[in-house]
């Protein structure tokens, strides 16, 4: 009898239960550069699909050899690096050009979708 009652409690959980839902999270980064000039730009990504992608203020630019995770994100840019701590909200920004070079850190924060951003698919 006890089992039925567990095995009828498990059925009626799973009926009632729904997907995880996630969202793209847009986020708003900033850092100083080595000069100790202060660099913005809006990235989003998507926990689902494993992308990252940067709006450079018309389209998004994806990001390659993404990889995502419960503490981080790591996406590659042509001219950069980003690794994005989602605990704590810390950015590190590594240079792939000689006029930057080096590691800049900075932080980013959740935000709501830019101005002219395109539509995100659900």
């Amino acid at each position: 009898m006890k089992l039925a009652r567990i095995l009828a409690a498990g059925a009626l959980l799973a009926l009632l239960s729904s997907p995880a839902l996630a969202e793209p999270r847009w986020l708003a980064c900033k850092f100083n550069d080595t000069s100790g000039k202060p660099q913005t730009f809006v990235m989003v990504f998507d926990d689902l699909r494993g992308t990252a992608a940067m709006f450079d203020g018309y389209s998004l630019v994806e990001g390659t050899s993404t990889s995502i995770n419960f503490q981080s994100l790591r996406t590659r840019f042509p001219q950069f690096n980003v690794t994005y701590n989602r605990n704590d909200g810390a950015l590190a920004v590594s240079t792939t050009t000689g006029s930057l070079g080096g590691i800049m850190t900075g932080d980013c924060r959740r935000s709501t979708p830019p101005p002219g951003a395109p539509a995100l698919p659900q």
